[in-house]
């Protein structure tokens, strides 16, 4: 595309909001100083940190003209049907907060999973809208998002010193064993069966940093599937990052630091929270933000309300998140989609994996980085006609699983088989 193009376009479109690792130039200042005023403190010198995740993104200064909002938590079963806890021991073991709606089952039918994985800072109720979209529209697809380790709700007995273990290979070894519970879900099994079950579709989908996760689990499947089961390994059909890329992520870590200070430290109410949040356009919906907010602030020993999750504590890993994510995307077997905020976030390599046809790209310009709640039944539409695109795939597949299994129950019962 020439400069002026890139000119014309730009000039159209809204000016793009940041990822999970893309820092803010300047704080958001006037725009919600009155909020900032009332709802924060400057008493602690490291700031907690819930990131508006993978390029770290730079909320856009809301206009002036503001509608009468309602900023009232919203619980998580409006959208989602069950939660549970439940326990991974991975790298270092990990109570899980899991929430999910079943798939609508058939003897007929494998069952079909969307599995979520949110952004560093979020948690996994970000994605309740569109999950709740999901469903309604395709019954038979169930619908799963956990808060990941140092996220949410989610507990780890790990050594204080050293801090959350936020490696890519632990996130996407945690993000398999979440993926392995989900079949044993569908298949009615305890937690802690190893039967076997039938085989079952997946559609791994990443926000920001999360888009890294998933993208390494679809990389280093077999290496990471957990070990000491009898569970088939899903039929991977499609693999969804949303606003990440690799360039821009990467140059956005210089950031980071300042982006982190530039928040409110605190608020007095989760109300306040969730205004913050909806005023600074970190996130512009404000149906979305009254159940993903509370997800993300915890009430503190001072009495206000601060970050669930300290993002510095996690710096050491920041790069490694970020890096060959571009190749790693390209080279995953599976159908592949990518959806972005902006037209000007590919990097050279997305660019010519574009217009060679390897991945599906959609772009949605006039929503900010957490497209997820922005825009929830846009994407929603996106990711069903993609899993309708993708599925012939994988039905053949499944129905080659399904004859082998059915030819190795009959021949193992044969006399001596076993010898």
């Amino acid at each position: 595309m020439s400069d002026l193009q890139k000119t014309l376009l730009k000039s159209k479109l809204p000016k793009p909001s940041t990822s999970d690792l893309v820092l803010p130039e300047e704080k958001i200042e006037e725009a919600t100083s009155e909020d900032s005023d009332r709802g924060t403190e400057e008493e602690s010198p490291t700031p907690p940190s819930d990131v508006p995740p993978a390029e770290f993104a730079i909320p856009e200064r809301p206009s002036r003209k503001q509608h009468q909002q309602h900023y009232k938590a919203t619980p998580w079963k409006a959208y989602w049907r069950d939660t549970e806890s439940l326990d991974l021991s991975t790298s270092s073991p990990c109570t899980f907060k899991v929430y999910y709606t079943m798939p609508t089952l058939s003897p007929s039918k494998s069952p079909t999973w969307f599995i979520f994985h949110h952004g560093a800072g979020s948690s996994g109720l970000t994605f309740s809208v569109l999950a709740a979209r999901i469903h309604a529209s395709l019954p038979e697809v169930g619908v799963l998002a956990y808060d990941a380790r140092g996220h949410g709700a989610t507990r780890c007995d790990e050594d204080h010193q050293t801090g959350t273990d936020a490696s890519l290979d632990t996130l996407a070894r945690d993000f398999l064993g979440i993926v392995a519970h989900a079949m044993r879900l569908s298949s009615g099994l305890p937690a802690d069966s190893s039967s076997p079950t039938k085989p079952v579709e997946v559609v791994f989908i990443g926000h920001s940093l999360g888009g890294a996760v998933v993208t390494e689990a679809v990389r280093r499947f077999t290496e990471f599937w957990p070990p000491g089961n009898n569970l088939p390994k899903p039929i991977v059909s499609g693999l969804v990052v949303l606003d990440v890329v690799e360039g821009s992520a990467l140059e956005g870590l210089g950031s980071m630091r300042s982006y982190l200070a530039s928040r409110p430290q605190y608020f007095r109410s989760l109300e306040d929270g969730i205004r913050w949040h909806v005023k600074s356009h970190t996130v512009r919906n404000s149906v979305s933000a009254s159940v993903s907010v509370p997800g993300i602030i915890q009430l503190g020993a001072n009495g206000r309300y601060k970050w669930i999750t300290d993002l510095l504590l996690t710096e050491p890993f920041w790069k490694s998140w970020f890096v060959d994510l571009s190749s790693k995307f390209l080279e995953a077997r599976s159908g592949k989609m990518l959806v972005l905020a902006g037209t000007d976030r590919l990097d050279k390599k997305l660019t010519i994996g574009q217009m060679q046809g390897k991945y599906q790209l959609e772009v949605l310009p006039e929503v900010g980085h957490f497209i997820q709640e922005d825009a929830p039944e846009k994407l929603a539409a996106l990711l069903e006609q993609f899993w309708h695109r993708n599925r012939r795939g994988a039905a053949l597949e499944i129905k080659a699983l399904n004859t082998h299994a059915a030819l190795w129950a009959s021949s193992s019962a044969t006399p001596g088989r076993n010898l």
